[in-house]
């Protein structure tokens, strides 16, 4: 008897997935709420994103959503992870960021951090002044995918 392996939404890639660093996403898009850390309801705003498009795309969207100039560096983070500027990741030395986690933000599919159920995905922009986002899936569409 062979055994029928199922992937579940949020699974983590396979070694060779990973090892490739492609993943098919189908064409999914995902609907996400992006808002300030503060929590006011007024800075909520709301964007379709496709799975397949790097967190370096989701940075150009950001910028668009709330007016930005795009002048300054950023980062993504999510848990131990942090998926940087690529400008920023530029400086890093390959084996000490692997090390640590960090990662190119333009090598990053949108899918494989939004897929998983945890933690949630934080933004970083202009790190002087520290303005912090939270990205999450729309409830509507997190309920239907995850139960």
């Amino acid at each position: 008897m062979t055994a029928k392996i199922i992937k579940f939404p949020g699974q983590r890639p396979c070694a060779a997935e990973a090892a490739s660093g492609e993943l098919a996403f189908g064409g999914a898009t995902f609907d996400v709420v992006i808002g300030l850390v503060d929590g006011d309801p007024s800075h909520l705003r709301n964007a379709s994103v496709r799975a397949d498009d790097s967190l370096a795309d989701l940075h150009g969207v950001i910028m668009r959503l709330f007016g930005w100039d795009d002048a300054h560096n950023y980062y993504f983070s999510q848990g131990s992870c942090r998926y940087e500027d690529p400008l920023l990741f530029s400086t890093q030395d390959c084996l000490s960021a692997r090390c640590r986690r960090i990662y190119c933000a333009a090598d990053v599919p949108v899918g494989r951090v939004l897929a998983r159920s945890a933690p949630p995905l934080f933004y970083m922009y202009n790190l002087t002044n520290g303005r912090e986002l939270t990205i999450s899936l729309d409830s509507a569409q997190a309920m239907e995918q995850f139960g």
